[in-house]
């Protein structure tokens, strides 16, 4: 588990921390300036774990670096479809999604099944650096959860919160503070009495 800063920080007044996921495969600074901008932590699994073990791994992030808050998270290219899975398996423990650049695997059926498990309000954000850009894997992620919206920044190159983290951030944040405000709408559950 690799953390880039001790302690997760509110920003602009959200109920939930902010966790980057990196995919192990990016370089440390991979969110730096998401961490800097938000006070977001980033995190990465420890090696190469199957989905259960880097659940487990999550669930740890979270408890200790979160105080077990939930948490939005912020994912890149490859790391998205783990955060899907966090969304899906740990619904509780995820306010957001916020997926920049997207990829995924459209030819894999559990994928399909994975979005349908997503019920977590998601933001996918997308670089179009030209206006024919191919836009498609993002249009899946956000088009196959009930709560997925897209945003296409235009003029701009993969991966869209490295190369324009600025317009980046001010999406994120919006739509993390609109995601609060849907949690604070759901139904919450009703004790029985009885008399």
């Amino acid at each position: 588990m690799q953390l880039e800063q001790p302690t997760a920080q509110e920003h602009d007044g959200l109920a939930g921390g902010i966790l980057c996921l990196r995919s192990g495969t990016e370089p440390a600074d991979w969110f730096l300036d998401q961490v800097h901008a938000l006070g977001a932590i980033e995190w990465a699994p420890d090696g190469e774990p199957d989905d259960e073990a880097w659940l487990a791994q999550a669930d740890v992030a979270i408890s200790d670096d979160f105080d077990g808050r939930p948490v939005h998270v912020i994912a890149a290219g490859a790391a998205v479809p783990r955060a899907l899975l966090l969304a899906a398996r740990r619904p509780d423990q995820v306010i957001s999604i916020l997926a920049g650049d997207p990829e995924v695997d459209e030819s894999n059926p559990a994928y399909w099944e994975l979005l349908r498990q997503v019920h977590t309000p998601t933001l996918v954000v997308v670089a179009a650096p030209r206006p024919d850009a191919d836009t498609s894997q993002a249009q899946t992620v956000a088009g196959g959860i009930d709560n997925g919206v897209m945003v296409i920044i235009d003029g701009t190159t993969a991966p869209v919160h490295r190369s324009n983290p600025r317009s980046f951030a001010e999406w994120i944040s919006a739509f993390m503070s609109i995601a609060e405000g849907l949690q604070t709408l759901a139904p919450q559950p009703r004790e029985e009495t009885h008399a």
